[in-house]
Parts: structure tokens; sequence; C-alpha cells
């Protein structure tokens, strides 16, 4: 019978899971995440894992809804920076973060397991993250004199589809990537989202 936790331990040995888990996701992709390797860099038996995920796939979509957690609640914590231009914000949203995957080795092309695994799992958990997300900014933005028009399912959709586009980088020549995907994501902000000064 494996080691009990106490709650504190817990929660510190989660956490350990979790960011060695997030470096070995960046560095090689889901495939490579091996149970053995991440309970010995973070100090657990191999069995102590299984305290706190029924299986890998459990703790890489855990690993998805953390990454999305910790970036949305930065950028709510800075959101008067928003304030100034919100659509500005929408595109540069989709765009750094399309861009930023582009170069993780993880997202680097569409046949990488970690793209497949994205694919496949339900949708819904990370589309409640944003979904609460840009509710929140839009509700910030509104209180801020700002009249505001979003399609939030749609917006949603659209960083998705734009994950599609990052992932098949590989198809344009490189020098083309960038403006086509920056065109791509002001042309499908623009088309579920109006903001003006009142």
């Amino acid at each position: 019978m494996g080691k009990a936790f106490t709650k504190e331990e817990r929660e510190e040995v989660q956490e350990k899971l979790r960011r060695c888990g997030l470096k070995l996701l960046k560095e090689s992709g889901i495939r490579n995440i091996s149970i053995r390797q991440l309970t010995k860099e973070v100090g657990i038996a191999q069995g102590g894992f299984y305290t706190f995920y029924k299986d890998k796939d459990e703790f890489v979509e855990d690993l998805f809804l953390l990454r999305i957690r910790e970036k949305t609640e930065l950028m709510l914590a800075h959101k008067e920076k928003t304030l100034e231009d919100p659509r500005k914000f929408i595109v540069d949203l989709l765009y750094k973060e399309g861009m930023h995957l582009k170069e993780n080795k993880a997202f680097v092309n569409s046949e990488s397991d970690t793209v497949h695994f994205f694919l496949e799992r339900d949708k819904e958990p990370s589309r409640q993250l944003y979904r609460s997300f840009l509710t929140e900014l839009i509700n910030y933005w509104e209180s801020n004199g700002y009249q505001i028009s979003c399609d939030i399912e749609k917006v949603i959709s659209v960083g998705m589809a734009a994950g599609l586009l990052f992932t098949n980088a590989e198809q344009f020549r490189e020098e083309d990537f960038s403006e086509i995907y920056k065109t791509f994501c002001e042309a499908e902000t623009d088309r579920f989202f109006q903001c003006e000064k009142k």
C-alpha cells in the first residue's frame, strides 16, 4: 500500500507533478511523457501517481486546463491594459497564443500526438474556462464605457480554428505564414466581435 499523503503534501506533490509534466510536455510532447520519469523527478513512488490521476490522459488534460487557467487569470489581473483597444486585445490574443504554440515542440504539426489528444478530448471544460474569461472581460469593458457586441461561442471557435491553422503551418512558406495567420485572426475577430466607445 502506498504512502498516505496529508492534505498539504497532496497539494505540494500535485503541484510538482503538474510543473514537471508541463516541462516534459513542452520538451517532447505527450507520447514521451513517462509516468516513471515524472514520479522519479518529483520524488514519489510510481504508484503514487495514481493517488492523483486515474491515468496519463487525465493528467495531460489537467495540464491543458491548468495552462488555460493560469494564462487567463494573468490576463485578468492586468485587464486595465486591454481598455485602450479591446478589439486589438482579442486579435493579439489569438495571434500571439497561436504563434507561441507554433514554436512549441508539442504542437509542431498536425501529426503530433499532442494535437491529436487535444482534438479528441471533450472541449467543454476548456470552452467553459474561455467563456468565463471572455464574459468577465466584456463586463469590464462595458463598465468602462464600451458598447460590446460579441458572439462568445464563435470567438472561442475561432480560437480553436486558429489552432488547426497553426498546427498545419508547415503547409505554408515560412515567410508567408505570420502574415496569413494575422489576417485570419483580424478578419475572424471582426466577424464576431465589435466594440465602440460610448
